[in-house]
């Protein structure tokens, strides 16, 4: 049985933990979950499992893989030396890797490792199209993003442009280098679909904030001269997140299962 190790314990951490230990209890131990503030680590021992003081030590333990669902920092803070420890590093906080300088790092540590960097597809979906999309040549992406007013708050983007509680209102366009700047925990989507398909700087993103939207909706369109693709993903925000979609957390579940399996769907 393969052992796992998760940092980041936050409303989706949990989904994932439970969902982990119910649907993958004969393929994957859940060694360890590592969090920074220690009231949290308390609430991880109380569930039963094992709270990692620090990622030192959840680097000393026998994962093979380690599942961030935390945050872009952790990437940032964490990433390279989770693979320098040999261990394959699961990315759910995608908006990192709009950063080029980083994402080389990494794939050049896991080279060197010879582990994996794997970037789930968290509220999303469709990456084996984009990527074959793209290998096809020719090819154009966009995503377009349909959230709530309140699934939108608090991004630095917004400091300037205030969001109308009553109106339909299409508030950013542009690429997904750009968006990721100004909605740094809204838009993990669209850097994930650009890094599987055009890039960040060629990604055309669209978001829009619609009051009275009780779902986040995401539409990726990717289309080259010998073919197009529409993929349209409705989920529901996590009440205590609603920034974040619940299928984050079960994207890795799949993504864990599909790893073990004997036959893999790509």
């Amino acid at each position: 049985m393969k052992k796992i190790a998760v940092i980041g314990y936050g409303a989706l951490g949990k989904i994932f933990v439970k969902a982990a230990q119910e649907k993958l209890q004969d393929l994957y131990e859940i060694e360890g979950v590592f969090v920074r503030k220690a009231i949290d680590r308390k609430e991880i021992t109380h569930s039963g499992l094992k709270a990692y003081d620090s990622v030192e030590e959840l680097l000393e333990g026998n994962a093979e893989y380690v599942i961030e669902i935390a945050s872009g920092q952790a990437v940032e803070e964490d990433g390279l030396r989770i693979l320098n420890a040999g261990k394959n590093l699961i990315i759910t906080s995608v908006g990192a890797l709009a950063d080029e300088k980083l994402m080389e790092e990494l794939r050049e540590a896991a080279q060197k490792a010879d582990k994996k960097v794997m970037v789930a597809s968290g509220a999303v979906g469709g990456f084996d199209l984009l990527r074959t999309f793209q290998l096809m040549g020719n090819n154009k992406a966009k995503i377009e993003n349909f959230k709530a007013p309140s699934s939108l708050k608090g991004a630095p983007y917004l400091e300037k442009n205030p969001l109308s509680e009553e109106q339909t209102q299409k508030i950013f366009t542009g690429n997904a280098k750009k968006a990721i700047e100004g909605f740094p925990k809204n838009v993990n989507v669209a850097v994930a679909s650009a890094i599987a398909s055009v890039g960040t700087e060629d990604m055309l993103v669209e978001i829009t904030s619609c009051p009275g939207e009780k779902n986040n909706i995401h539409r990726i369109t990717t289309e080259n001269n010998l073919g197009k693709a529409v993929i349209e993903i409705t989920s529901k925000p996590d009440p205590e997140n609603p920034r974040s979609s619940i299928i984050t957390a079960w994207s890795i579940v799949a993504l864990l299962e599909n790893l073990a399996g004997y036959i893999q769907f790509f």
